[in-house]
């Protein structure tokens, strides 16, 4: 990727095609040079939605996630994770990485971006095709 603007245009295509995604809106999207970030709301097949944040920088062609916000609702609007790294808690042994899950626990997580969580959507378990 030469700059923000390409790897914008990456993470569309991906969205786009991905199977278990039947809506995008763009809420916000921006980049100059390298940097970029972009807000979407991703209506699941299932009527799940999953709401992505990330902010981002491009080195040497290499997409580097600086800020980050997953969260994942059911149907409902009842919470099923929430991956962020936001600082505000440092008792994690991954801080700032940390999952928020849906019974209200904060757990240690690894980096994760949004090619991570649609490949999370890719699980059968979670979109059954029966």
């Amino acid at each position: 990727m030469k700059n923000a603007a390409d790897y914008l245009a990456f993470v569309r295509s991906l969205i786009i095609v991905h199977p278990a995604i039947v809506k995008i809106v763009v809420a916000r999207e921006e980049h100059q040079g390298t940097l970029g970030l972009f807000r979407y709301r991703l209506s699941l097949r299932n009527g799940d939605l999953l709401e992505v944040f990330q902010r981002f920088s491009i080195d040497a062609g290499v997409p580097i996630v600086t800020k980050y916000s997953f969260q994942w609702q059911d149907v409902a609007g009842n919470l099923r994770f929430r991956w962020d790294n936001a600082p505000h808690h440092p008792e994690i042994e991954t801080h700032p990485h940390h999952l928020h899950s849906g019974d209200g626990k904060i757990l240690p997580h690894v980096p994760v971006t949004i090619l991570d969580i649609l490949e999370k959507l890719n699980d059968d378990n979670i979109f059954p095709t029966k």
